[in-house]
């Protein structure tokens, strides 16, 4: 493999190994607020039906 080849292919696996770690970060915060709003985890997987306002 080229040390070009090389670079490109570390610096592709780091950026995505980022985004992976970003997008847990950011997932476990929404449940921790969620949590800490009084919500269960139950409700957010099932939500509520909405019902039509009438006017």
């Amino acid at each position: 493999m080229k040390p070009l080849e090389r670079i490109t292919l570390m610096t592709v696996t780091l950026v995505y190994a980022g985004y992976l770690i970003q997008h847990a970060i950011r997932t476990r915060a929404e449940r921790l607020y969620r949590l800490a709003a009084g919500e269960s985890p139950y409700e957010r997987t099932h939500p509520k039906p909405r019902t039509a306002k009438s006017s």
